[in-house]
């Protein structure tokens, strides 16, 4: 067999690449036991999944149910059909929604159990990042790269979102695979399943339109036989997406992107080097700002070495074409949407988007570690630096990262509710209030103002809406309560929730019996109208 190959066919990073952290137990005479290869390496990687299982679940409730969450909740709830058109006012493709609908039927929509999914996935992602990994560097790699994938406070912090950003990543980290042995093998069961998941993948999120023009790089790297066949593939997977384009075209011209533009401020050009440090020591935004565990030079420094690694995995690698394929994946993502976002739009978040690419960039720096390093230097390495992950990881799900409203308010809003009242939402409140509410039970007729916010819960721009356009006043007047009903409104401090108390201030007598609760928000019951129209009390 040549050096550098393993049994299953396989690319080595460096000579005696299965050499290095030995995982066969020693017995109670100090004696080596003998393990076969594959066990040792499945033992391996499955302690490592225990461990990324035992800290994605660790404070997974600690957390309460925010906005994205939440308006992800609203969509799944809804019936197949539905899911689609309700998608076209939001930014996203619908598989992970239809995946939710169907773990909500099984599961119920409690915290736990709707973050649940997305902790499966990011379990799944440790052997797939690791069988990655073991593909391009051997089982040494795949073994460090599953212990960094399952500490990895990113990773770990997306496992406990109720949204797509890990079933992202596992569907591009296993279409990568499939690609690369599709590559050094010309396996065609392996190019059908590339072509199905990276399909899967641009349903998921549309970043995962991505994977394409990335993988179309990779393969420019090999012969022409193998630039067919995928072209072939690719162009199946492209065929099942066609009918998406129109919804992708709508969200494309919608002001649903504007968001980004308001929560990422770092220039277009330093996104990727911003994205190479979250991935070495940091945890993304989501509905927070990013956070290093090292700050300032430390965390440069850090991120460096990082690179440093991927470098040498490249370089030293001893079937290098496959190695410089997987960097490609890895960097066409990252820089394809730093270019649009300088040029067109901003897409790239950086702290959230880019994890679709984390799990490459761990399989490309176990790589790097383990054709520097041999024997018992690697395993301290790696035991070293996944011991710092994992205790950042456990840290930042011990607190509470979010302290979000919502919930505090329909608690204390659902036993004052009585049925026939209405309960008018403005800003972004609506999603994850109607969650709590809901399972508290509550009885009451909810919509949004202004009307239209109730097909985009997850997104909010108060700078669409004119102050004095009168369809945005008569929306305004027609929460007037009638004669012994009550109107409730949850205002935010925006110039349409102004509009809409200033009218009802005008035809009702206004209270606000929860403004002590000290939210940057303030609540109304509205009794029957003043005997007088036009004077409030």
């Amino acid at each position: 067999m040549p050096e550098g190959i393993d049994p299953e066919g396989t690319a080595t990073c460096g000579p005696g690449s299965e050499r290095g952290i030995d995982s066969s137990p020693i017995d109670a005479r100090g004696s080596r036991v003998f393990v076969p290869p594959r066990l040792g390496w499945i033992l391996v990687v499955s302690a490592a999944v225990l461990v990324g299982l035992a800290l994605r679940i660790h404070g997974l409730t600690g957390n309460t149910i925010w906005v994205d969450e939440a308006d992800a909740i609203r969509i799944a709830s809804m019936s197949l059909s539905e899911i689609p058109l309700a998608l076209a006012h939001d930014t996203q493709p619908p598989l992970y929604y239809a995946l939710l609908h169907a773990w909500i039927a099984i599961f119920g929509d409690g915290v736990a159990a709707v973050r649940s999914l997305s902790v499966l996935c990011g379990v799944l992602l440790i052997p797939a990042a690791a069988l990655l990994a073991r593909r391009v560097g051997g089982a040494r790699s795949g073994m460090a790269a599953a212990w960094l994938m399952a500490a990895s406070p990113f990773a770990v912090q997306f496992s406990q979102e109720t949204r797509m950003y890990m079933l992202l990543p596992l569907l591009a980290t296993l279409a990568l695979e499939r690609l690369i042995v599709f590559l050094h093998r010309g396996d065609r069961g392996a190019l059908v399943a590339h072509a199905a998941l990276m399909a899967a993948a641009f349903y998921t999120h549309n970043w995962g339109l991505l994977i394409l023009p990335a993988s179309a790089l990779m393969v420019a790297l090999y012969p022409g036989s193998r630039r067919t066949g995928w072209s072939l593939a690719a162009g199946s997977a492209v065929l099942t997406y066609l009918p998406w384009l129109p919804v992708l075209a709508q969200q494309a011209g919608s002001p649903a992107y504007g968001w980004v533009e308001k929560v990422q401020t770092l220039p277009a050009w330093e996104l990727p080097l911003r994205s190479m440090i979250i991935f070495a020591w940091g945890v993304g935004t989501a509905g927070g700002p990013v956070r290093t565990v090292l700050l300032g030079i430390p965390g440069v420094v850090v991120a460096v070495a990082w690179c440093v690694l991927i470098g040498f995995a490249v370089l030293a690698a001893e079937d290098r074409r496959a190695a410089a394929a997987l960097l490609i994946g890895m960097a066409t993502p990252l820089l394809l949407a730093s270019v649009y976002s300088g040029i067109v739009r901003p897409v790239y978040v950086a702290g959230r988007h880019e994890i679709m690419v984390l799990p490459v960039a761990i399989a490309l720096a176990a790589c790097g570690a383990s054709v520097l390093l041999r024997g018992q230097s690697l395993t301290i390495l790696i035991t070293a630096w996944v011991s710092m992950l994992a205790f950042a990881s456990y840290s930042f799900t011990s607190d509470i990262q979010r302290r979000t409203p919502e919930k505090d308010l329909a608690d204390r809003l659902a036993p004052l509710l009585e049925r026939g009242d209405r309960l008018v939402f403005t800003g972004l409140h609506r999603a994850a209030m109607e969650y709590y509410l809901r399972r508290q039970g509550a009885a009451y007729e909810g919509s949004s103002f202004p009307p239209d916010v109730a097909s985009h819960q997850g997104w909010y721009d108060d700078s669409l809406y004119a102050p004095d356009d009168p369809d945005l006043v008569a929306a305004a007047r027609s929460h007037c309560p009638s004669a012994g009903a009550r109107t409730w409104i949850v205002a935010t401090r925006t110039r349409t929730a102004g509009i809409l108390v200033g009218q009802i201030r005008a035809c009702a007598r206004a209270t606000a019996p929860l403004a002590h609760l000290g939210y940057p928000y303030y609540s109304l019951i509205l009794a029957q109208p003043n005997p007088q129209p036009g004077i409030a009390r």
